[in-house]
């Protein structure tokens, strides 16, 4: 990636400045932008890279990505290759297709040692799909011996799925979250044998409007991992999580009760969870919007009489429509940082920034640092792993709107060299 001269970040920081909406509290956070970090791409050979995710897949102690090509209708996987001292290549597989997958997660769902790929669509598609890779390792990166069938479907448009074991029994089953008129968020129980897709069984667990996030976190210190959700839209949107009843009763008692986080946030996107304060209960960090434009970050801190409240964190006019957060120590000094990204980085603006607190987390007032730079417009979550093993966290996402907008591959499935161990 080029820089961008000094000229042309000037103009495009004055320009974001007269375009950012009024009450954005831009004296609140100091804003350092430069030409972001050197980026590399992984591919672009498909169209609409929609989401990034990670596991080891081959035990190599190398972290392998995948990622749902939503216009390109396949969900693939990266082996990630390095030679000693070298920046990594990848090795690509394609799990199956996917038509307008939304998502795509990996999980060894039939327990044989392969980790298998769960793509959720939406569109016409509206179908859980599994991936089922070939058993013997040697042969794991032969995509004609991948085998791709329906693990659900019904009218919701699906989004977003997590493994997790409910129910104590035959392994992972699979929360999964769905959009429209339709949607749900709901668990698919396994059966003693995976393969066999007639015996798996759907449990509704609440009624969503727009699935963006599930995380499993144990949010009432008893144990067990409760469901925690963002809704972005709907008579109530927000975060929301359900309490797990038991392993016993997890199949039977119906819907799980319902805790709201919190119902004000308008168009809540992605969310993550820290414990900033260091008294065992997590923080949660949510995107929202706030009016018709003007883009927000929280971080929803639980009370001691088990409400929250949210505490505003100030982002620069120059990036707008916030999309994802995820937490990291990005500059190793030891403290949390925020990698934040966005899904409307139009007329100069970036498309991904980190923020570190100047005074405290709960105050509005972090220093604001580039990521991105101006290529780019929309992005999705933020995956932090140490790509080049220099010790510091480098930044993975996706961009997918030049996709729609003129068919080409746009930036696709890219990564960001962490400049702080350079």
């Amino acid at each position: 990636m080029t820089s961008k001269p000094l000229f042309g970040t000037l103009v495009a920081f004055v320009i974001g400045c007269f375009l950012a909406p009024v009450g954005r509290a831009e004296d609140a956070t100091t804003a350092l932008r430069s030409s972001g970090w050197k980026r590399y791409t992984i591919d672009n050979s498909s169209l609409g890279a929609d989401g990034v995710r990670s596991a080891d897949v081959n035990a190599d102690g190398l972290p392998d990505l995948v990622c749902g090509w939503e216009q390109g209708g396949v969900s693939r996987i990266y082996l990630m290759q390095r030679n000693q001292g070298a920046r990594p290549t990848w090795l690509r597989i394609d799990a199956g297709q996917a038509p307008d997958v939304e998502d795509a997660m990996l999980v060894d769902l039939d327990r044989d040692g392969a980790i298998d790929v769960v793509s959720s669509t939406e569109g016409k598609s509206r179908k859980v799909l599994i991936h089922w890779a070939p058993s013997s390792p040697g042969r794991y990166s032969d995509s004609s011996l991948w085998k791709t069938e329906t693990l659900f479907e019904n009218r919701s448009r699906w989004m977003f799925a997590v493994a997790m074991d409910v129910d104590g029994r035959y392994g992972p089953d699979v929360i999964v979250g769905g959009k429209g008129q339709n949607g749900v968020v709901g668990w698919l129980q396994c059966p003693a044998n995976a393969r066999d897709l007639s015996a798996w069984t759907f449990h509704k667990l609440t009624d969503v409007t727009w699935t963006m996030s599930i995380m499993c976190r144990d949010m009432n210190a008893d144990g067990l991992p409760d469901v925690l959700v963002s809704d972005r839209k709907g008579e109530r949107e927000g975060v929301f999580w359900l309490q797990h009843p038991g392993k016993a009763q997890a199949s039977v008692r119906h819907p799980w009760p319902k805790t709201w986080v919190a119902d004000d946030l308008h168009e809540v996107n992605f969310i993550d969870a820290y414990d900033f304060d260091g008294d065992g209960i997590e923080e949660i960090l949510a995107t929202h919007k706030q009016g018709e434009d003007l883009g927000r970050l929280s971080i929803l801190h639980r009370r001691r009489d088990q409400s929250w409240k949210g505490r505003p964190v100030n982002i620069p006019s120059w990036i707008t429509k916030p999309k994802a957060i995820q937490v990291g120590d990005i500059n190793l000094d030891g403290q949390p940082d925020l990698v934040l990204s966005a899904e409307n980085a139009v007329n100069g603006r970036s498309g991904i920034i980190w923020l570190e607190f100047s005074d405290h987390w709960d105050t509005p007032k972090w220093s604001t640092h580039d990521i991105s730079g101006p290529d780019g417009i929309k992005f999705d979550s933020n995956l932090l792993l140490d790509l080049d093993s220099d010790g510091d966290l480098d930044v993975i996402n996706t961009e997918e709107n030049n996709n729609s907008q003129n068919g080409s591959a746009g930036l696709g499935l890219i990564w960001y060299e962490n400049p702080t161990k350079n």
